[in-house]
């Protein structure tokens, strides 16, 4: 039978979720990706129709038209007959916009590099929301763990203790204390199951998964981390900072489109007749070329271009809030990592000091050397430093995914499928 269940716990240690298995299952349920990604979808197709102003435009035009008769009373004349039937295939190409068209096509371009960008930047909050009910799941489980053991260790002493008080070597209050205990433990074990049942729920709202889906942690965070500095000349990897960067670049671009404007325009235009009427019946074809030269439209043209200046100059100050805020992130998780360490260390050895006081404790109990509350202070300093040490091991697991994620190190993302 023992053989039995560490198969069967092996087996369910298998398919337990790490957090890798998470994401990729949250990231298939998100919309917020998702939407992203039509984003995209959208934005590629505004680039191609920034692209089709540069080929030429094919239309077929027909039209009948009826004339009023002369004033002679003859019903038309054979230069200008009353009823006037039209079809053509008519064909324009333009020659010269004052290169605007070229600047709204890399507009649209940097316009599309930065939704894929925005997608990228949407896969990485989904990580670190994914992470933060992963390690929130894991830290709740195991201090719940921790409680039932205190609660275990805590009912031995009041068995020993019911036994001492039998023969007359301890009072009825030591087996009231540690009943007092015992039930302020459970208080605090179901307020934590209430917590457990909350973010079990975040999880499977994130996840789509079942709620009681097993997690595994195979997280384990470095035993020294690398400097600062080479955390921060990762910045311009950020998905957000590029795609500011991007939004600047377009904003520039609209800046030559509101100013090509102002220029001459040409045009070249050209007619296959299908069927005419009057004097220019067996003229079968015409090319044309056009030259537009805007003079006035009313302080139009110069309004449009103050506007994309003012446009320019607010992804120039995005630019800039978007790289402090990143810069921010970086250093304010590069120093939890740090503090964690620094904690974790301190933890581990107040945990261990703890641990061997209470052995020691039990052991001057027996020999009648101190009291049973010396032996439950004990306890119950050893137990509750166990506890926030482990608290303390996810919460560092966390905060080293967090500043992977500020840098564009976690998760390992990929593009869209267009």
């Amino acid at each position: 039978m023992g053989g039995v269940a560490v198969s069967a716990a092996v087996a369910a240690a298998a398919d337990a979720l790490t957090l890798n298995d998470y994401f990729d299952a949250a990231l298939k349920r998100s919309e917020v990706v998702a939407t992203q990604v039509e984003l995209i979808h959208q934005a590629e197709e505004r680039y191609n129709q920034a692209n089709s102003a540069l080929r030429p435009t094919v239309n077929g035009v027909a039209s009948y038209t009826w004339l009023e008769p002369t004033a002679s009373g003859s019903s038309s004349t054979a230069s200008n007959p009353n009823r006037q039937p039209l079809a053509k295939i008519m064909a324009t190409q333009p020659l010269f916009r004052g290169f605007r068209e070229f600047a709204g096509l890399r507009q649209s371009q940097a316009q599309r590099e930065a939704q894929t960008l925005d997608y990228r930047q949407a896969q990485v909050q989904l990580f670190k929301d994914v992470a933060q009910n992963f390690f929130n799941i894991l830290s709740i489980e195991r201090d719940l763990q921790n409680l039932d053991e205190e609660v275990r260790q805590n009912l031995e002493r009041e068995k020993e203790l019911n036994g001492r008080v039998r023969i007359g070597r301890s009072r009825v209050g030591e087996v009231l204390t540690v009943q007092s205990t015992i039930g302020t433990l459970r208080a605090q074990a179901e307020q934590l199951r209430a917590q457990l049942a909350v973010a079990r729920e975040a999880f499977a709202f994130l996840s789509g998964l079942d709620a009681a889906t097993t997690l595994r942690d195979t997280e384990t965070p470095p035993a020294k981390l690398d400097p600062l500095d080479e955390y921060l000349t990762r910045l311009d990897r950020r998905a957000d900072v590029s795609a500011s960067q991007q939004r600047l670049t377009a904003a520039k671009e609209n800046v030559e489109v509101a100013r090509g404007a102002r220029m001459p325009s040409l045009d070249l235009n050209a007619n296959r007749y299908l069927e005419r009427t009057g004097s220019l019946k067996d003229v079968d074809w015409d090319v044309q070329v056009a030259l537009t030269v805007p003079l006035y439209t009313g302080g139009q043209l110069q309004s449009k271009i103050r506007e994309a200046l003012s446009q320019q100059t607010q992804a120039e100050l995005s630019v800039s809030q978007v790289r402090r805020q990143a810069e921010q992130e970086v250093r304010s998780a590069y120093q939890n990592v740090l503090f964690d360490q620094t904690q974790l260390d301190a933890l581990e050895k107040a945990t261990d000091g703890a641990r061997k006081n209470y052995e020691a404790q039990q052991r001057d109990y027996r020999l009648g050397l101190v009291t049973n509350l010396d032996v439950l202070q004990a306890l119950t300093t050893y137990l509750e430093n166990l506890r926030a040490l482990d608290r303390a091991r996810y919460s560092a697991k966390l905060n080293y995914q967090r500043l992977l994620a500020a840098v564009s190190l976690r998760p390992n993302i990929e593009g869209p499928t267009l």
